[in-house]
């Protein structure tokens, strides 16, 4: 007996394609195993190819390449030397290519960003126990998802970055492939000089040529190819500083590419872009796929730090899912949920008569993917494996695929959400009188007199600074408690008996808390999960409930009972105001909580 989620459900959320549920391609199953193949840390990307000439797939991890099918004997590239874990490592990127047309199969690769990128000459056979002859070919790669792949002229690859802040490519004289490679800027210096996030590469209006893909929108080729900058196309890819390789593919189906991105690669988010057209005008719609919240994602998975996105039909249903994780200690200690784990997923892609979804299976829950999460079939077996590199070392992950029965199959689906993360739709925003910068009839939230605290005293914050979102009087109530179950109580006066609405705004920042309010000793309905990513601003007019009020003073108690395991640990509270309206009182839309 189904014992999770209804047939139905799964019948209507599992329909792929119109094919048949209880055919035997439904009933397959995917499992990975892992071999770890170094516990040090060397490098943030990984790669693979055949480099000892057997005819069999070799893993390139750092200085070391190691034989396959096994990947238990290792050689070094060049002089190995373990990396600080608490800094970053100067190689974060390979791949495997034959650049000299030898028959042997070479190694570039790029270091940490803003220095330059180097081809690993294979010696060839009989000769690999030895150091590889080192080739500086560009002197200068920047941008943290660079990209090594054809995008103009013949079949040949190009190298896709940034330098000096310039997006473009660079090309290699075939005649002379060691030789220092020439870049062609597409724009003028709009990006970060050394680093930068999110890049990619595909073809967005259906020309039949390969476009250049930033985190603020993308560069059209041109017909014919000249020293002029591309056409540049704004489009907000994310509303934060961008993720990692932006990938390009037909996600529902409908004939034009859409993008597929992470949206911040220290932080959070992985979204899929809907290309649309109308009236010759074309726009990118955003869909979610994982946020902050568990309630932004329609399984509850939340993870962090998702640096690397790659696109692969792990499964050979013929859609292709999407490979991500979290890039562990990107960022050391600094990013949020940075120790909750190392996973690696993939997002199996459905098309239902109802839209688009990604299934999230687990590969992996204790190796991360740095910089480069690479899928090959690593033991000939016809089914895609993955590998991870980075401060976790190397990783391999092996896939099985089993055919199981219906229930089995239906028991490896993962639930749907419906728990309580403790988010709120927010209120309808302020209105701010523009002449005096107030909410008329407001009780301004740092005005409101203190009856009791038992951490730190609030005091009044200056909010004109922050430019996402208003405050009312450009300030509000700031308070930091030290401890769980730290309590505020605050005052203020109604002078006519009656029942009222109370309404707040409260401040949302990724340093915030969650909070209990009572009114009068009387529990509000829910606590307030304040935290909010990545921008400063307020929870818009959040209906606390109605209260039968007596004349004098109110007591207003806020307690500090918890912290979303994704903000900072700083458990933070702001209020802007409250405002009291009799019950019935028409004016502004306000919305319940």
């Amino acid at each position: 007996m189904i014992n999770r989620i209804s047939l139905l459900l799964l019948l209507s959320l599992l329909s792929l394609n119109s094919v048949v549920l209880g055919a035997d391609k439904e009933k397959q199953i995917s499992k990975f195993k892992n071999q770890q193949l170094t516990d040090t840390y060397y490098s943030e990307g990984i790669s693979s190819g055949d480099i000892d000439g057997d005819g069999k797939t070799d893993v390139i991890y750092g200085p070391h390449w190691y034989k396959g099918p096994e990947f238990k004997e290792s050689h070094e590239i060049y002089p190995a030397k373990a990396q600080d874990r608490n800094r970053y490592a100067n190689n974060f990127f390979s791949w495997v290519y034959d650049f000299d047309r030898d028959g042997a199969n070479d190694v570039f690769t790029v270091g940490f960003p803003g220095t330059p990128a180097h081809v690993y000459q294979n010696p060839g056979k009989g000769k690999l126990k030895g150091h590889w002859k080192k080739h500086q070919v560009f002197d200068w790669v920047s941008n943290e998802s660079p990209w090594f792949a054809q995008i103009v002229g013949d079949d040949r690859p190009e190298l896709v970055c940034t330098r000096d802040g310039k997006f473009g490519y660079a090309t290699i004289d075939w005649s002379a492939p060691f030789k220092a490679w020439t870049f062609h800027e597409v724009s003028p210096a709009v990006a970060s000089k050394r680093f930068g996030h999110g890049l990619g590469i595909g073809d967005l209006n259906s020309d039949g040529r390969v476009d250049i893909i930033q985190y603020k929108g993308w560069y059209e080729q041109p017909e014919t190819l000249n020293d002029k900058h591309w056409k540049f196309h704004p489009v907000a890819f994310t509303d934060s500083y961008g993720g990692a390789e932006m990938r390009v593919y037909d996600v529902d189906g409908d004939g034009d590419n859409d993008v597929i991105t992470s949206l911040a690669a220290h932080d959070f988010g992985l979204a899929w872009f809907e290309n649309q057209t109308s009236k010759g005008k074309r726009t990118f719609k955003q869909h979610l796929i994982m946020g902050y919240r568990k309630s932004h994602n329609r399984y509850g998975l939340v993870f962090s730090e998702p640096h690397s996105v790659n696109l692969v039909d792990i499964d050979g249903d013929g859609l292709k899912d999407i490979i991500t994780g979290k890039t562990y200690y990107s960022h050391h200690r600094q990013s949020p949920m940075w120790d909750a784990g190392a996973v690696v997923y993939w997002f199996k892609l459905v098309r239902t008569k109802n839209g688009v979804d990604w299934v999230p299976y687990l590969i992996n829950k204790d190796s991360g993917i740095g910089r480069q999460v690479r899928v090959a079939d690593l033991n000939a077996d016809g089914i895609p494996d993955v590998l991870t590199g980075g401060m976790k070392g190397a990783n391999i992950n092996l896939q099985s695929q089993k055919k199981v029965t219906l229930q089995e199959w239906y028991d490896t689906v993962p639930d749907v959400y419906s728990g309580n993360d403790g988010s709120f739709d927010r209120g309808p925003a302020s209105p701010i009188d523009p002449k005096t910068g107030k909410v008329p009839n407001a009780l301004e939230g740092e005005e409101l007199e203190v009856l009791k605290v038992t951490a730190n005293k609030p005091t009044a914050q200056n909010m004109k600074g922050f430019k996402t979102d208003r405050w009312s009087n450009g300030k509000q109530l700031f308070w930091k408690p030290t401890e769980q179950g730290a309590e505020l109580e605050l005052g203020f006066n109604v002078e006519t008996a009656g029942e009222y609405d109370l309404f707040a705004v409260f401040c949302m920042a990724k340093d915030f808390g969650i909070y209990q309010l009572t009114l009068n000793g009387k529990t509000i309905k829910e606590t307030f999960d304040l935290f909010n990513y990545p921008h400063v601003i307020t929870s818009g007019q959040i209906k606390l409930g109605k209260f039968k009020l007596n004349p004098g003073q109110q007591k207003l108690s806020i307690k500090l009972v918890g912290v979303n395991p994704a903000a900072s640990k700083n458990s933070v509270f702001g209020l802007d105001y409250i405002q009291l309206k009799p019950s019935g009182e028409c004016g502004h839309n306000h919305s319940d909580h």
